[in-house]
């Protein structure tokens, strides 16, 4: 009983004092002391928080005489604190977090020559992508103008599966990252549209968002800020599902990809949003 009122806020000392307090059914605080192997210098700060905790009562006498709350409504009242205690720890942790978050994003380690390279398989590569996507500053471009790739994509998004990417994007917008899209002309995009997280990210067509039309059967990669490369790799087992995905870092060959994005992006077709704009 000792360790689980202990797991509800209380100290060691206040955990015996209350339990002794409960067996001996009313006290004054040097047999609590005695009882409980409290010291003396401590039994009163100790009782004055089970008082303060409502889980005690005292009456008003010389010596005082302590006795205790009946315990479903003392472990009630534990229970309520302790929430309130975990609720705003909670809270401060979030802006801890925020906030370290914001400052880390400042670091920047020093540049080397040589590419650095990572790989994700399965739903680790979603993680991967997420990750990427939610470190952008400036501008993150998506190449998938393969009508597979788009409709692999359109696929997964309706099914709820690209829920952390989709929100790691929105966030991406909001913090004023450009993001342009280069899909397959020939998908459906209809039941895409009206997807909740897609219906959020339409809202910033032609501002920060931007998507345009063609038809490439390529591998399918992002770019992000110009130096962060994601190469999308199919299942060769089932084509339409996503294998892996090899983030590279490499300003090089972001910069000969970012070209070739833009490229194909000057010819393709804008798309403002609307499924009815192939039509």
């Amino acid at each position: 009983m000792l360790e689980k009122l202990k797991k509800l806020g209380l100290t060691s000392y206040e955990a015996q004092a209350y339990l002794t307090l409960l067996k001996l059914g009313d006290a004054e605080a040097d047999e609590i002391a005695s009882a409980a192997k409290i010291p003396m210098g401590r039994v009163y700060n100790v009782l004055s928080n089970l008082e303060e905790y409502r889980l005690i009562r005292a009456q008003d006498t010389r010596p005082r005489k302590y006795v205790c709350v009946e315990p479903a409504a003392a472990m009630e009242r534990l229970l309520k604190n302790r929430h309130e205690e975990l609720k705003q720890a909670a809270s401060e942790l979030e802006t801890l977090s925020s906030d370290l978050a914001s400052e880390l994003s400042g670091v920047r380690g020093e540049q080397h020559a040589k590419s650095f390279w990572t790989v994700a398989i399965g739903d680790e590569s979603h993680e991967l992508a997420g990750e990427c996507i939610s470190g952008a500053k400036n501008e993150v471009l998506f190449f998938m103008p393969s009508r597979m790739t788009s409709e692999r994509i359109k696929h997964r998004v309706i099914k709820g599966l690209y829920s952390g990417i989709l929100n790691a994007l929105n966030d991406s917008l909001d913090k004023g990252v450009e993001v342009k899209v280069i899909m397959s002309r020939d998908m459906d995009f209809s039941e895409l549209v009206e997807h909740p997280a897609v219906k959020k990210l339409l809202l910033h067509m032609g501002s920060k968002f931007n998507c345009r039309l063609a038809e490439i059967p390529a591998t399918p990669f992002d770019i992000i800020d110009g130096e962060n490369v994601l190469l999308k790799m199919q299942n060769p087992i089932n084509p339409e599902e996503l294998f892996a995905v090899v983030n590279i870092r490499d300003t090089k060959l972001a910069g000969e990809l970012r070209k070739k994005f833009f490229a194909i992006w000057e010819k393709a077709e804008p798309f403002s949003g609307n499924c009815c704009d192939k039509n």
